[in-house]
């Protein structure tokens, strides 16, 4: 970034530079052909044009560098036959060459040498002098001035230009550095916590970062907490299971130890052998959950939950459950599309178990009841069943639970829904139930 500020400046310096001599150059060749025209005028105020010739070159001017010898400046008349008829004291010995454009009433502005070999800018006036004889006369007055203030005017400022502009560009280019340093250095502190997290020596991004990084840090931090809880998810799972796993190992071994026979025999390990399959089961969908991150992408929610209301018609059908879907138009799911088909499924699946009639699964956008946060998404599935007492919700919600032995099913589903909702997509689960029927929500913020 400092190499191409570096080149647009010096790109930019130099071709102000240039405009600006260039610009110099002109006003200073304006300049001297206007100081030129002056003499001009001078010299036709001071010489009697009706007999030049009987005009001393010692007449007095009032530019005294036309009196002084080698001065630089000059000044002569010449006639028809470019005879010079008078000149300036200063050109005393040199001579210039005749004009070779000699239209009455314009100035020839041209650069030519001296007898002497000195460059001059000389500017050309023909008149027709119309004096007191009976005819008229063509006379051509010249001034000439040195080359050499010109030139030395131009070397002046062409030397103050430039090391102007690089002292410019120096001055600007340390003020850029500095700028540039300042501007990164958000990004240096961040790459400095990143490094910190990967030494273990810091959790999270804690500083506080503009608004342009503050989207990157908000992210970063929240795929690290998310991968921590999915590492934690795994640990916990794989604990749990192996806890899990020894009481029916344990009674699977005595039986077998034991050699026991018979109808008792076999149903204590066809149960351990539930046990097991229960367990593992819950287990594995619980540690499988991918969880919410910012960085996961989003899907349309009504074709999924379509999907799932024509699975549950299917399963359902000897006992014809309507089942009904209302989505909001645009509602997007941020997460997982297998967690939310296994969140709506299973508490789908449950409803038209217990249902009469009707289920109905509605998806809808509510604001947040929180501040600053962005509105909520509700996912909410109603049954017409008898419902369930108060008392029995909690226990619904524990793996392994289940209300009516009659059923199928191995009392980890709603298990599975709250683990997901709660602890992977940090929502909320809420079951009420009444005799008309019962209603459970899934609420996830910031959605």
């Amino acid at each position: 970034m400092l190499v191409a500020a570096g080149l647009v400046l010096a790109a930019f310096l130099s071709t102000a530079g240039f405009t600006l001599d260039q610009a110099f150059r002109d006003t200073a060749l304006t300049s001297v052909r206007e100081r030129l025209t002056g003499r001009i005028y001078q010299v036709l105020g001071t010489v009697d044009l009706s007999a030049p010739s009987a005009t001393s070159p010692e007449t007095s001017l009032p530019d005294p560098t036309l009196s002084t010898p080698e001065s630089g400046h000059y000044a002569q008349i010449l006639d028809a036959t470019n005879v010079r008829v008078w000149n300036s004291r200063s050109m005393l010995g040199i001579t210039i060459d005749n004009p070779s454009d000699r239209a009455v009433g314009e100035f020839a502005f041209s650069d030519a040498l001296t007898s002497t070999g000195e460059s001059l800018f000389i500017l050309s006036y023909t008149i027709l002098w119309e004096g007191g004889g009976a005819e008229s006369a063509l006379y051509t007055v010249q001034v000439a001035e040195n080359e050499r203030g010109y030139t030395d005017l131009i070397v002046r400022f062409r030397r103050s230009l430039w090391f102007g502009f690089f002292g410019i560009g120096v001055v600007l280019l340390l003020i850029q550095t500095v700028i540039f340093r300042w501007g990164m250095k958000p990004i240096r502190d961040v790459a400095g916590e990143v490094d910190l997290i990967e030494q273990g020596q810091k959790s999270e991004i804690a500083g506080h970062y503009p608004l342009e990084l503050k989207s990157l840090t908000e992210n970063l931090n929240a795929l690290i907490r998310s991968n921590d809880s999915s590492v934690r998810r795994y640990r916990n799972a794989l604990g749990d299971l192996a806890h899990s796993l020894k009481t029916p190992l344990a009674v699977l071994r005595t039986t077998l130890e034991r050699g026991g026979e018979g109808q008792v025999s076999n149903a204590a390990t066809i149960e351990s052998l539930d046990q097991l399959d229960l367990t593992i089961n819950y287990q594995l969908q619980r540690a499988a959950a991918a969880g919410r991150s910012v960085l996961s992408g989003s899907f349309e929610i009504a074709p999924a939950i379509e999907q799932i209301a024509n699975s549950l018609r299917k399963v359902h059908a000897e006992r014809q459950i309507e089942i009904t879907t209302m989505v909001v138009p645009g509602a997007k799911f941020q997460g997982d599309r297998g967690d939310m088909m296994e969140m709506v499924g299973n508490v789908a699946d449950n409803a038209c178990k217990w249902a009469r009639k009707r289920v109905n699964v509605d998806v809808s956008i509510r604001p947040s009841e929180k501040q600053e946060a962005r509105d909520s998404l509700v996912f909410e599935i109603r049954d017409d069943g008898h419902g369930m007492e108060q008392k029995n919700i909690e226990r619904a919600m524990l793996r392994g639970a289940r209300l009516d032995q009659t059923t199928d099913g191995h009392g980890i589903g709603l298990a599975v829904v709250k683990e997901l909702v709660e602890d992977a997509y940090k929502g909320e689960i809420c079951i009420n139930s009444s005799e008309s029927g019962t209603v459970v929500q899934m609420i996830f913020e910031d959605y």
